[in-house]
C-alpha cells in the first residue's frame, strides 16, 4: 500500500502508527485519534496532488511504529514546507520499493529517508538549497549518536572498523568509495565536518532529481531484499548527469533500529549476492578487491551464524 500525505496551510502532519496485516505483506497507517483529521490528506498514486510540490519525500517502512513517528514528526518541524511524504508499507525487496516511490512521486525533487531517521528542522530547506545550485543529488551527515552506535557492526567493533579502513584504503570523506569498493563510514560521525563533491549518496539520506533519476532508469530490481548497494548504483549512475552535492546543512539524525526488516540482515545470502553484482559491474578486478572480497564474505558468515 502506499500513502502520501501533503501538508496543510500551517506545514504540519498528523503522527502515525503502524499495524501489521502478516498474511497479506502489507501494514495500515493510521492516524492517532487524538489529532484532528484536517491536518493533512491523502492522495492516490497517479493522482494529480490538489497544490503542486517540489519535494516528495519517500519513506519505505513496516513494524517500525515508535521510529516511524518520530520521523513524521520531525518532518513536522521542517523550516521549508513546499513537500509531500509518500509512505510505502509493504513487504518486498526495498529496490521495488523504492523504486515505486520515485515513480509515484511529483516533486521535482525525490528525497529518499529511512523510518528510523530524525530530521532537524533544516534538513529539508538545506537539501533544496543544494539543488539551486545546479546539482543533481544532495546528501549529507547521517549521524549516530552513541546510543545507537551498538545497533551497527561497523561502529560496535571500532577495532575490526580502523582495520577495515586501514586494509582497504577506505577514505576519512564522506561518500567515498575505495578503489576495491569499500564504502566510506565517515558520515556517521558526529565530527564529520566535509562538504563537496562524492562518489555517492548516503542511502538513508539520498535526495536526487526525479527526472534524471527515471532517466537513468531509478533503482534497479536486480538487487532484491535488503537490497543493498543499489542506492550506491544509482548514484554512480546519477554521476552521469552531473555532481553529487554532501552538505553539512542537510544532517540527519540515523538512529538504526533493530525492529521491523532489520531480521532480513541476519539472513545473508542475498546480501552476498547483491554484494557481488555490485563489484562485478562497477570495481576492477585487484589483488585488494579480492581481499575484500573474502573479508565481506567471512563478515557475512560470522553474521549467520550470530558471533558477531
Amino acid at each position: 500500500m502506499v500513502y502520501i500525505m501533503h501538508p496543510n496551510d500551517s506545514g504540519t502532519f498528523v503522527p502515525f502508527d503502524t499495524r501489521l496485516f502478516e498474511d497479506k505483506r502489507y501494514c495500515l497507517v493510521y492516524p492517532s485519534d487524538c489529532m484532528p483529521w484536517n491536518r493533512f490528506y491523502l492522495r492516490t498514486p497517479g493522482v494529480p496532488p490538489l497544490l503542486p510540490v517540489y519535494v516528495s519525500i519517500v519513506i519505505c517502512t513496516y513494524d517500525r511504529q515508535e521510529s516511524l513517528n518520530d520521523t513524521l514528526e520531525s518532518l513536522t518541524k521542517q523550516t521549508y514546507k513546499d513537500f509531500e511524504v509518500i509512505l510505502l508499507t509493504e513487504k518486498g525487496h526495498l529496490s521495488e520499493l523504492r523504486q515505486r516511490g520515485l515513480e509515484c512521486a511529483v516533486g521535482s525533487i525525490v528525497s529518499f529517508i529511512d523510518d528510523d531517521v530524525y530530521c532537524p528542522p533544516t534538513w529539508l530547506e538545506g537539501v533544496v538549497k543544494s539543488f539551486r545550485e545546479g546539482v543533481v543529488g544532495v546528501s549529507g551527515p547521517t549521524i549516530i549518536v552513541p546510543e545507537y552506535q551498538k545497533n551497527r557492526d561497523c561502529l560496535k567493533y571500532e577495532k575490526l572498523r580502523k582495520l577495515q579502513e586501514w586494509i582497504f584504503k577506505v577514505s576519512l570523506e564522506p561518500g567515498r568509495l575505495s578503489p576495491c569498493g569499500a564504502p566510506s563510514m565517515a558520515s556517521n560521525f558526529k565530527g564529520c565536518r566535509y562538504e563537496g563533491e562524492v562518489d555517492y549518496l548516503e542511502c538513508c539520506n539520498m535526495s536526487v532529481r526525479r527526472s534524471d533519476a527515471i532517466d537513468a532508469k531509478g533503482f534497479d530490481t536486480a538487487y532484491y531484499r535488503t537490497s543493498e548497494w543499489s542506492e550506491v548504483e544509482l548514484s554512480l549512475k546519477l554521476k552521469r548527469y552531473g555532481v553529487l552535492h554532501f552538505s553539512l546543512d542537510a544532517m540527519l539524525f540515523h538512529r538504526p533500529s533493530k525492529s521491523g526488516v532489520y531480521q532480513h540482515r541476519l539472513s545473508t545470502a542475498h546480501r552476498w549476492e547483491n554484494f557481488k553484482r555490485f563489484q562485478k559491474r562497477w570495481i576492477k578486478p585487484s589483488f585488494r578487491r579480492h581481499l575484500y572480497w573474502i573479508f565481506i564474505w567471512t563478515y557475512y558468515k560470522l553474521k549467520e551464524m550470530r558471533m558477531i
